[in-house]
């Protein structure tokens, strides 16, 4: 991968305190990311503070945050109803590792009134831990134990999870590196967006799936949205063989008020939650059907719960506080404006690749904004795979070093706090970046 000489200066030059702590931290921390997300070429930014739209760094650049805690905060940095909100309960209760009614209470019943799929909710602490949980209550139910996943899908670090095809390594690598052997026979892949093709891979091994498994918009691929038509077709597939439709919408469900299965109009049996739903702290949920929840409800069993499954964190006060105070500010209106200032900046990607003639186009929906340089419109992993990593790095380089903070990866999110501006300044910006490195004439 080559990186244009003269940016990669610049960076190095607007960041020289950050390439020394960064250095620093890998004395003790792999990679030197206390959480191990992401990477930065060729350091990573080392932020201090965020208000709003804006964070900053430690050498006192400024930067619109466009990567939202890798895609965490909704409502932007030190929103001041969340603050509020955490600040008081600290000062109040944190974790009580026993049921605390009020904020467990109010934060699900959140969840339930706005989600169509909706009727009872468990909390965890992260979409790792919300999957493998869903996962567990869909073989409990069935009675089968593989799960079929997307070809080229992100939904955690499990081994079960992370088998497969995956846009986050080579193509042909099914089983990484310290995965057991065994979890690729517990998978079953399918394509994305090819309803004759999930049918088909369904099909040949419907007797063993306990689950389907599947995020409406592809987002770690590149924010691939799903046809509506394929959606469709896996919710009456899945019926029709009595397989466990689970939606993760760990990244997706600020996308519409009630999430991307209220957008699309499909209502699966089980729902994951993480990321936004927190308000930037750590949570996850899972939630659907009484029928399939009530695994867990010793009431519902005469006394005895068929499944536990134990989370520490799952409910901590604080983190529901966060949430509730989040889940509020998630309005209507609010997932109005965020999907406007989303189709504001795919539109306007989509015309610079229209005005220069050139493979660059946008894919996403809502709040959720891909950008790629391929010959055909990234619609599913075989598509993604022709995507021009490099020209997309180094626009993302040039973005960094204008003032634009994002994943180096050509992935963006709209917050609450971001205005028509901001995205006035992304476009303007992205344009410039074009001609900079020599793209565009």
């Amino acid at each position: 991968m080559k990186f244009d000489a003269v940016e990669i200066e610049k960076f190095r030059a607007r960041t020289p305190k950050s390439l020394e702590l960064w250095q620093l931290t890998k004395e003790v921390v792999p990679t030197g990311h206390a959480g191990g997300m992401g990477a930065f070429v060729p350091h990573p930014i080392v932020l201090e503070r965020g208000a709003g739209s804006r964070v900053w760094d430690v050498d006192g650049n400024e930067y619109l945050d466009l990567r939202l805690g890798d895609w965490v905060l909704i409502h932007g940095h030190s929103h001041p109803a969340i603050a509020d909100a955490v600040d008081a309960q600290m000062r109040r209760l944190v974790q009580v590792g026993a049921p605390e009614w009020d904020l467990g209470y109010r934060f699900s019943k959140l969840l339930v009134d706005r989600t169509p799929s909706l009727d009872k909710v468990r909390l965890f602490a992260s979409g790792t831990d919300a999957n493998l949980a869903a996962i567990r209550l869909a073989r409990g139910f069935t009675g089968r134990t593989k799960i079929a996943k997307a070809r080229g899908s992100y939904h955690g670090t499990a081994d079960m999870l992370i088998v497969g095809n995956s846009i986050l390594r080579a193509p042909d690598d099914l089983v990484p590196l310290g995965v057991s052997p065994h979890a690729i026979d517990e998978v079953v892949q399918f394509p994305f967006n090819d309803p004759d093709g999930f049918e088909a891979a369904i099909i040949a091994a419907k007797d063993d799936i306990a689950v389907v498994l599947i995020e409406p918009v592809m987002t770690a691929m590149a924010m691939v949205e799903a046809r509506v038509e394929f959606l469709q077709r896996v919710r009456e597939v899945t019926s029709r063989y009595g397989i466990v439709l689970l939606f993760d919408e760990v990244v997706t469900y600020p996308l519409a008020y009630g999430g991307a299965q209220a957008h699309y109009g499909v209502t699966p049996d089980l729902t994951t939650f993480g990321k936004a739903i927190g308000g930037g702290l750590p949570v996850s949920a899972v939630g659907g059907r009484a029928d399939i929840m009530d695994l867990l409800e010793a009431d519902a069993h005469g006394g005895v719960a068929p499944m536990s499954i134990m989370s520490t964190f799952g409910g901590n006060s604080a983190v529901a506080a966060a949430g509730i105070a989040a889940l509020e500010a998630l309005t209507p209106e609010a997932h109005a404006r965020l999907t406007a200032l989303g189709d504001r900046a795919r539109a306007g990607i989509d015309e610079l690749g229209r005005r220069y003639a050139v493979d660059l186009h946008a894919t996403g929906v809502g709040h959720l904004i891909g950008l790629h340089w391929a010959p055909d419109r990234v619609v599913d992993f075989e598509t993604r795979l022709k995507d021009d990593r490099e020209k997309v790095l180094n626009i993302n380089l040039v973005l960094c070093n204008e003032g634009i903070y994002q994943t180096f990866t050509g992935l963006f999110l709209t917050s609450t706090a971001i205005t028509d501006s901001d995205v006035d300044f992304f476009l303007d910006t992205l344009d410039k970046a074009l001609h900079t490195l020599g793209y565009v004439g």
